[in-house]
């Protein structure tokens, strides 16, 4: 193209407001002055929520996908009711937004990820980890707040779509994202494409409940946190002597300070890492529902690849080798296992990602106006 055509197609994205430019004065009989464009990554925000039983994250990133802002709050009881839960949602995305000064006018696009089958509009059906949360529609809940495009979408399909912008599984075609924290679930896509299947319930892993001992209900970090509760009340019950060094359970009973109430999921994985001998049981434990789901998954669907993500991918160091050895007994072409970068995440992020698409579709594939008004005409410069 013509220098020309090239200038005025520019100058059109500038008066857009998605794009800068500057000039610079050309040397004494060296032609005309140069000009240099840049894409105006403040010219919008998306925000990215992670909605879950214990803990809402937020993001706000800019329209690279940089993240400006971030926040988490933890709530109070776990059992809350829906009004309150969304709420604190709204206040915690607020407050992050606040934080970094961008404007509802500048907010282009919002995605909320939460646990159960996501319909079409955005309602939580069928089940849901969230206490109350079966019948909640969620962009009509954000939407009361930001006067913008609002989506909602399953978490473990936001995690793999998260995977596949910035995880271990960048370029992969076919890969499963299981999400293996308070619960278990799986995202899938194959041959690039995302999978949600007829009613968007493909990720749902009910059929662990037609094994002996298992539920898609539980997941590696309630399950350890369960099962440490269980051996540090043993060693207390059974006394002093009971909690020597080479005990089951008894480096996890000395983190705890013999008290089963401060046991959570990483104080298990830490008492492993010391070399508890507990582990082998442990492991089993622990392990023995994704290892299943993992080895189902792969027959079905003959994945290159499946991301382990959500709160436990940070025990990856203690987990992988067991796993990659159960998953091995169960299956005679066992898949690619990898525990996730991102950890706990990976559900935010792939928010993020959804709402950059959204704000893509919206504003900048039929080149509409950035809402920040246009940074206006560039000036010359020594």
């Amino acid at each position: 193209m013509s220098r020309p055509t090239v200038l005025a197609a520019a100058d059109h994205l500038v008066d857009l407001g998605w794009v800068t430019g500057s000039v610079s004065r050309a040397a004494a009989g060296r032609g005309r002055p140069s000009r240099a464009f840049a894409f105006r990554r403040d010219a919008g925000y998306v925000l990215g929520v992670d909605i879950g039983a214990r803990t809402v994250r937020v993001a706000v990133a800019d329209l690279t996908g940089d993240v400006v802002a971030e926040d988490e709050h933890t709530f109070s009881d776990p059992g809350m009711a829906s009004e309150s839960r969304l709420e604190a949602v709204l206040g915690t995305a607020t407050g992050a937004l606040d934080a970094v000064g961008v404007p509802g006018e500048r907010l282009l696009a919002v995605c909320a990820g939460s646990s159960g089958t996501i319909a079409a509009d955005g309602t939580v059906r069928v089940r849901s980890g969230i206490p109350g949360f079966v019948g909640v529609n969620l962009p009509d809940a954000l939407g009361r707040v930001f006067d913008c495009t609002v989506v909602a979408e399953n978490d473990c399909n936001l995690a793999v779509i998260a995977e596949r912008w910035r995880g271990v599984s960048s370029g992969s075609e076919n890969v499963v994202c299981m999400l293996a924290g308070e619960r278990l679930g799986v995202g899938i896509v194959l041959h690039g494409g995302l999978v949600r299947g007829h009613a968007g319930g493909a990720g749902e892993l009910g059929f662990l409940r037609f094994m002996d001992g298992y539920t898609a209900a539980e997941g590696l970090a309630s399950r350890a946190r369960a099962e440490g509760r269980r051996l540090v009340d043993a060693i207390s019950v059974r006394g002093a002597g009971a909690a020597s060094h080479d005990a089951p359970g008894a480096v996890l009973h000395t983190l705890a300070e013999g008290d089963a109430a401060r046991v959570d999921a990483p104080l298990v994985f830490e008492a492993m890492r010391r070399g508890d001998t507990a582990l082998p049981s442990l492991v089993e434990y622990v392990l023995g529902p994704a290892a299943r789901a993992i080895a189902t998954v792969s027959l079905l669907l003959d994945p290159e690849l499946i991301v382990i993500g959500g709160a436990v991918a940070d025990a990856g160091d203690v987990l992988l080798g067991p796993l990659r050895s159960m998953v091995g007994r169960l299956s005679k072409a066992p898949p690619r296992l990898e525990f996730s970068p991102l950890a706990d995440r990976v559900v935010m992020l792939g928010a993020v990602r959804l709402a950059l698409d959204m704000a893509q579709t919206e504003f900048q594939d039929p080149l509409a106006p950035a809402p920040g008004g246009t940074s206006g005409r560039a000036r010359a410069s020594t």
